[in-house]
């Protein structure tokens, strides 16, 4: 079963030639190689748009590093532009792998030139939330209530491998034809959480998780007793090969990561929802880290420290 949640990240990528690849990642005006850097300089990739959990967890990551005396320089690029970046040195963290479906082709390809840092959130799945208060209670229920739901499920991109999983699995494996499957973007889909909830309608939605609308709006999931959505998968942080041996110290802090459903909720909300954040990740992880005094702590053993605020933009 295909579970990549949007199609452009489709794991096709990996067949671009990894000679461009690594050209290309090498080439960006605001360079992030690893390419004659100090040791206390380190190199974070992050993830294309609309992977707003791999954003997160990676500026949290920045600023614990940050603390800790690290000069920490972020890039964002398209996933094949990352992993072979990341084979090659030219990046030392990427914290968005998603295993054991979405991302292994890229581990089946370059797996040998990297290591794992260790899984920071093992619930990341596709879903089909509704509002809390709506009576059904699993996704078999939505034959029963459909009314209550205008006879629809509102979709994302029609393309997505999440529409894919529902349109061909999921709704013949429940017997939901007769269902008006509603596909369109991502945000109108979250448009449609929104108005729900202005309204005090019911809505069923495709959704995601981790996902900052798990914080927004008060939606829960709906059982999946057939496992038509397919397994929960874990989120890993990978870096290039000899990174734990360069850097044991956050090869050890990276270990302790870990991020809740309501943790990478509330940070992702306060990125993606609070006006004073949206241009302003490092401001959000800020404002995070002051409500949760102790989880730097947590993962290094001892305070803040004050070290270098050195950045590049990303």
């Amino acid at each position: 079963m295909f579970t990549a949640r949007r199609t452009r990240y489709a794991v096709a990528t990996v067949a671009v030639s990894g000679l461009a690849l690594t050209l290309a990642a090498c080439s960006s005006d605001d360079d992030a190689s690893g390419s004659g850097k100090s040791d206390k300089t380190i190199s974070i990739a992050l993830p294309p748009a609309g992977w707003d959990e791999g954003t997160a967890a990676s500026y949290v990551i920045k600023k614990v590093l940050t603390d800790q005396g690290y000069t920490v320089k972020t890039q964002s690029a398209d996933l094949g532009i990352i992993f072979t970046g990341l084979a090659g040195g030219s990046y030392d963290i990427y914290a968005d792998t998603w295993l054991p479906t979405t991302h292994a082709a890229y581990l089946k390809k370059y797996g040998s030139k990297l290591e794992d840092l260790g899984t920071w959130y093992d619930n990341a799945k596709l879903t089909i939330a509704v509002n809390e208060d709506s009576p059904a209670k699993s996704i078999d229920d939505l034959k029963k209530y459909a009314k209550d739901y205008d006879n629809k499920l509102v979709g994302i991109e029609a393309g997505a491998g999440e529409t894919g999983v529902v349109k061909n699995d999921m709704i013949p494996g429940y017997g939901l034809d007769d269902l008006t499957f509603q596909t369109s973007s991502t945000s109108a889909m979250l448009a449609s959480l929104k108005s729900a909830e202005s309204s005090g309608k019911n809505v069923a939605v495709t959704l995601w998780r981790p996902h900052w609308a798990y914080t927004q709006f008060k939606i829960r999931d709906l059982e999946d007793p057939k496992g038509l959505m397919g397994s929960a998968e874990q989120i890993h942080a990978y870096a290039k090969k000899g990174f734990a041996a360069d850097h044991p110290d956050i090869a050890k802090w990276m270990k302790n990561f870990k991020l809740t459903d309501d943790q990478i909720g509330e940070l992702e909300n306060l990125m993606r929802n609070n006006d004073q954040y949206k241009n302003d990740p490092e401001g959000a992880v800020n404002a995070w880290l002051a409500k949760n005094p102790d989880f730097e702590k947590s993962l290094t053993g001892d305070a803040a420290g004050s070290g270098s605020t050195e950045t590049s933009g990303s």
